[in-house]
């Protein structure tokens, strides 16, 4: 069953689902429509490719255990990789208008002012007049810091939220949280493999070309 969120009477009912798992799917598995979301209202929550596919590169070693290799290998494996990634956004580009209201959320937008992009969210959900003061407790209890010390409290039993290894960092679900952290991952030919290919085949519409990944980079240093 998909996760639901229901907060009591009145508030909005949440289900939360990876849409098909593109994370495991090869570009040719993912289904070019999304039909099943007509008359709904859906936030979509993006990554730049380049640090999802470093993090998913950790998820499917660390985690799951179902890849081996390296990490430049893992850019260029068919399943669950850049490719799957750039057709899996490229089908909602083309169908953002089949639901019935659609929110495109930028991770990096909620890491550069995590507050606003709650209001955001809270509005779009029909959620009025939030007071601030509601929105940054929600903010202090969810945030990376606060769900890295809760994970790393717990034992790695092979639950979601639990640490692959509770010794070794790179396992946990809350793992860096960073923006433009890839680079410390990847070869600068890697980089410039990720960037040729983002440039010539994401739709345009996410602005993850090269112009927003080096601003964004630069302004996480």
């Amino acid at each position: 069953s998909l996760p639901r969120i229901d907060a009591g009477p009145g508030a909005p009912r949440i289900v939360v689902r990876h849409d098909g798992n593109p994370h495991k799917c090869t570009a040719s598995e993912i289904v070019g429509h999304r039909r099943e979301y007509a008359g709904c209202r859906v936030m979509l929550l993006v990554r730049d490719p380049r640090d999802a596919i470093v993090s998913n590169y950790f998820q499917v070693t660390r985690r799951d255990h179902w890849f081996e290799g390296d990490i430049a290998s893992y850019l260029r494996w068919p399943r669950g990789s850049l490719d799957a990634m750039l057709r899996y956004y490229d089908v909602w580009a083309h169908e953002r208008h089949v639901p019935a209201a659609f929110l495109l959320l930028r991770y990096e937008e909620l890491r550069r002012d995590t507050v606003a992009a709650l209001g955001v969210i809270a509005e779009f959900l029909g959620l009025r007049n939030v007071e601030a003061a509601t929105l940054a407790t929600a903010v202090e209890h969810s945030s990376f810091d606060a769900m890295r010390r809760r994970e790393a409290g717990r034992a790695a039993d092979g639950s979601p939220f639990a640490p692959g290894a509770s010794a070794d960092p790179e396992s946990f679900k809350a793992r860096k949280g960073q923006v433009g952290g890839y680079r410390e991952y990847l070869s600068a030919a890697d980089v410039d493999w990720l960037d040729a290919r983002i440039d010539a085949t994401l739709d345009p519409y996410y602005g993850y070309g090269t112009a927003f990944t080096r601003a964004a980079h630069d302004l996480s240093r």
